[in-house]
């Protein structure tokens, strides 16, 4: 019996201006030497550079799988998704309508997609912070450290990584990531992560839509859009039945 007999294809709704689409993707799945063959050399190259064999062989499986995915919004081969950058660094896909953001921490990866070209996601595996409180006082917004006084000790690990997440999800959805600094955004602590403040560049906090994301436990992960309203739904890829959209 053919292994993916029992396994049912994912059917994908065609994207709407105001959706994200979310995947999950691990990063420990094994890849075949075919598709190894996706990437290129400079690709392979560059992540070579890398320190560690882990971040190598989980960065390798992002950019491949990464492929994968888009291939299937674009109808695409996976080799022929050509890829570019924008002023400050954010990936897009060159001549396309579809836009990504990605993220990565422990053994799972996000990939966010959009019709916006404003958009950005962010997952943290909860850790230890020796400085918890030092971190508040440098990449808090003024009101958040307000707020922050507020917060039960028992709770401050859990709130803390899913402010930081949504802090990094708008700083990458603009395209600045860390250098437009996350204590020029603010949200409001407790759920839903409501955007009250950001640099005048970016317009008006509710032109922006925050969406926290159910991933895990202990592990915290939001989506970003510069959308008034969004509906952002999460998969599974799972690359041995790749997604069919309908």
């Amino acid at each position: 019996m053919d292994a993916n007999s029992s396994k049912t294809y994912v059917q994908i709704p065609h994207l709407k201006n105001n959706e994200i689409h979310v995947w999950k993707i691990d990063l420990e799945s094994n890849m075949t030497s075919e598709e190894m063959t996706i990437i290129s050399d400079e690709e392979k190259k560059k992540v070579s550079r890398l320190r560690t064999l882990k971040n190598r062989e989980h960065a390798l499986t992002m950019r491949v799988r990464l492929r994968q995915l888009l291939s299937r919004y674009l109808m695409l081969a996976p080799n022929d998704v050509t890829f570019d950058f924008g002023e400050f660094g954010k990936p897009y896909v060159k001549n396309s309508p579809v836009f990504f953001n990605l993220s990565d921490s422990g053994n799972t990866a996000l990939v966010a997609i959009s019709l916006c070209e404003d958009v950005g996601v962010d997952i943290e595996c909860w850790r230890t912070i020796d400085n918890m409180e030092g971190m508040v006082k440098r990449n808090f917004s003024d009101a958040e450290k307000l707020q922050w006084l507020n917060v039960d000790k028992e709770q401050q690990k859990e709130i803390f990584f899913n402010l930081w997440s949504c802090k990094e999800s708008f700083i990458k959805a603009t395209g600045r990531g860390l250098g437009l600094g996350v204590a020029r955004c603010g949200f409001t602590i407790e759920k839903p992560h409501t955007l009250e403040e950001c640099p005048l560049e970016y317009g008006v906090p509710d032109e922006w839509s925050c969406v926290s994301l159910g991933i895990s436990t202990k592990t915290s992960a939001s989506v970003m859009i510069r959308r008034k309203q969004c509906e952002a739904t999460v998969y599974t890829f799972d690359p041995e039945i790749p997604p069919q959209l309908t």
